[in-house]
């Protein structure tokens, strides 16, 4: 579909002004709508209903998530128990995973592969996030969400690997380093 309304460079924001495509609340918007689709990539990937359940409710929240900033919270938002469910999640993957080396090179099965890639780019929202909150002030469950959501992805990429049976590969530190 086209309407050609946006060929000069501006769209429609959730309030239906006209504006510019390179405002940063479309960046947010469109990296919300990219996370989403490795969000539902990852959920293709992965072989277990415990993850693809956690991706999925991950998938709607970042969609509450955009539409809470996009809105300035006129619409649907995140709470508090959201932010609690990852940590729980996280936990929940930590025990079975064990110990943790850094720095795990992403990869290892495409299983894992997914997740990685939505973590990144759940990286990259939350940086847009802070950059945003010095032109406007975000509440503090949007920020809170944003740098948990990242969380509960390495889990999942890592315990996709440990199901199959895929060791993960560690970026060598530098002697003298600890891990």
């Amino acid at each position: 579909m086209f309407t050609r309304r946006g060929d000069s460079g501006e769209t429609d924001n959730t309030r239906g002004q006209r504006v510019s495509k390179a405002s940063m609340l479309i960046d947010i918007e469109g990296t919300v709508d990219e996370l989403n689709s490795f969000l539902g990539l990852a959920m293709e990937f992965s072989k277990w209903d415990d993850m693809k359940a956690d991706l999925d409710r991950i998938q709607n929240n970042i969609f509450t998530l955009g539409e809470h900033v996009l809105t300035e919270s006129h619409g649907r938002t995140l709470s508090e128990a959201d932010v609690t469910w990852l940590e729980e999640r996280v936990n929940v993957y930590r025990k079975e995973i064990g110990k943790i080396r850094l720095f795990v090179i992403p990869g290892g099965s495409k299983e894992s592969a997914a997740v990685h890639v939505a973590r990144t780019v759940s990286r990259r929202l939350e940086r847009l996030l802070v950059l945003y909150a010095h032109e406007k002030k975000q509440p503090e469950v949007v920020m809170k969400y944003a740098n948990r959501v990242s969380s509960l992805l390495f889990m999942l990429a890592l315990a996709s690997n440990r199901r199959l049976g895929i060791e993960e590969r560690i970026w060598p530190l530098r002697p003298g380093q600890d891990s």
